[in-house]
């Protein structure tokens, strides 16, 4: 069997020994309470963290703005939104009501996400809404929503009684004010998720800068939607301490982290584990493959050596094959995959693992 590049990540992981066995548990939870680490079931991944000063700053600035806001649209990835929702946002909403937006349906489950959209829409003052690179979301779709959940929230809201000594004048310039009323909406979203393109199809035209690759937008934005709504935009933002490594993990594969801010290795190994276990089918149709290894790293070599991603001296090109493995999935070439579920939808059967 052909070395991995990280001779530690081979011993762990075959068996293979250099060093007493109670050295090497001991080396592995050194390892681990270092924080540079996690484990996934036997496997040992760098802990991933990705929070340059540009984020803590868009971070401290949607903080200070969420007073002047109304709705707050947050635009998630479809194939894993539990993974890229910022949990700073739900502290930072103060109870603003909430559009969530699942963008890339058409490289998730249909199933799965009907499912997500059902969790998010039963949230209070919450709505959902997916949109696909066939099927965009339109702005009067979301104004609609954003109508709704302002409603919503103003629901039982004491209604200002009229002074009948007020000037019928003054009285009459308050309910114009109020009907004529600027509303705005603050758009959220990590890292990659798409949120640039939505903002570009909700205003008609180009205004932000979209790529496949994550923090190109770099500062806040408003924009006119129509008479009484306004957009603010704002940089794609992650949060200080990624607490779910596993999560973190998943948010690589998408794209959400920037790949030098990554170890290609470690993701491609994690996401092989993961494909193995979850969509083995997929594999086999993918790389025509008629028997899987059964473990991530056997399955990467095996690749590797099925797709030339071999050096002259015979040894598996791990960089390589790790961005086979990635990039295929992030262009959707293994079909529609969603890769995480709502916890209502645990027992309700939908199709998407092999």
């Amino acid at each position: 069997m052909a070395p991995s590049v990280e001779p530690w990540r081979h011993e762990f992981k075959s068996g293979v020994c250099l060093m007493p066995a109670h050295l090497l548990s001991k080396c592995r939870r050194l390892m681990l309470e270092s924080a540079h680490f996690f484990c996934s079931g036997h496997d040992l991944h760098m802990a991933i963290s990705w929070y340059p000063g540009h984020m803590h700053k868009a971070n401290k600035e949607m903080a200070a703005l969420i007073n002047d806001i109304d709705v707050v649209i947050e635009v998630l990835d479809a194939r894993m939104p539990q993974a890229s929702s910022n949990p700073l946002l739900q502290s930072m909403r103060q109870g603003k009501p909430c559009l969530r937006i699942l963008n890339k349906a058409d490289l998730a489950n249909p199933h799965i996400t009907r499912d997500w959209l059902d969790h998010f829409n039963r949230e209070p003052l919450s709505f959902a809404a997916s949109s696909a690179k066939d099927k965009r979301i339109e702005t009067a779709d979301v104004l609609y929503l954003c109508q709704k959940l302002m409603r919503k929230a103003n629901a039982g809201k004491p209604v200002p009684v009229v002074n009948p000594t007020d000037n019928p004048d003054v009285a009459a310039l308050r309910a114009w004010k109020q009907e004529h009323k600027k509303h705005q909406i603050l758009i959220v979203g990590i890292p990659n998720v798409g949120k640039s393109s939505i903002l570009n199809q909700l205003i008609g035209k180009k205004i932000a800068r979209t790529g496949n690759e994550p923090a190109i937008t770099k500062g806040q934005q408003r924009v006119r939607l129509n008479d009484h709504w306004y957009l603010v935009d704002t940089p794609g933002v992650l949060w200080p301490k990624l607490e779910d490594q596993a999560a973190a993990y998943r948010l690589a594969l998408s794209g959400a982290i920037r790949n030098t801010a990554m170890e290609f290795t470690d993701v491609a190994l994690f996401s092989a584990q993961m494909l193995l276990e979850q969509f083995p089918q997929r594999l086999r149709e993918r790389y025509d493959m008629e028997t899987l290894p059964p473990t991530g790293e056997q399955f990467m070599q095996a690749l590797a050596h099925k797709r030339g991603c071999v050096r002259k001296d015979g040894d598996v090109d791990w960089h390589k094959v790790a961005e086979l493995l990635i990039h295929d999935y992030r262009a959707g070439r293994f079909g529609p995959m969603t890769l995480e579920r709502p916890p209502v939808a645990q027992s309700t059967p939908a199709p998407n693992a092999d």
